[in-house]
């Protein structure tokens, strides 16, 4: 599981509503690799949707695990300029129940001692693909 922020000026029709996100990486490939000028261009356009933290929510500067594949500038994910068209290297479908995430178990018994509700509805990866959804309904 990785830590990513989104970039909230993204035209990503995918990341709207949403800031901070953990999915899963099925394997360490899927480096994101492009020239210099791409990269910068990416950016000022608000095309780089998605970086990979660190804990903290600072991005993570390549480090590893946090930044699983080396991928440059910590991009997990991008879009073209329709924010339609979205590639990102995580699994968003792989978070789509509350129990798939690995502190399920332990944040599920953390909630029942305190007393306090589970989480309910769709989980940050259904959101993502339900944004879409809505996007394309005209929702």
């Amino acid at each position: 599981w990785v830590k990513m922020k989104t970039c909230p000026a993204s035209p990503c029709i995918f990341t709207r509503g949403l800031d901070d996100l953990e999915f899963p990486v099925r394997h360490g490939e899927g480096k994101f690799m492009a020239p210099d000028e791409t990269i910068a261009r990416l950016f000022a356009n608000n095309q780089v949707v998605l970086q990979y933290t660190r804990d903290d929510g600072e991005t993570a500067g390549g480090e590893f695990p946090f930044n699983p594949n080396g991928s440059l500038k910590d991009i997990a994910g991008i879009c073209d300029a329709t924010g339609r068209v979205f590639g990102l290297m995580p699994h968003p479908e792989g978070y789509n129940h509350w129990s798939n995430h690995p502190d399920w178990p332990r944040n599920r018994e953390k909630i029942r001692r305190l007393g306090q509700t589970p989480q309910s509805g769709p989980t940050v990866g259904i959101r993502m693909l339900q944004n879409a959804v809505e996007s394309v309904a005209g929702g």
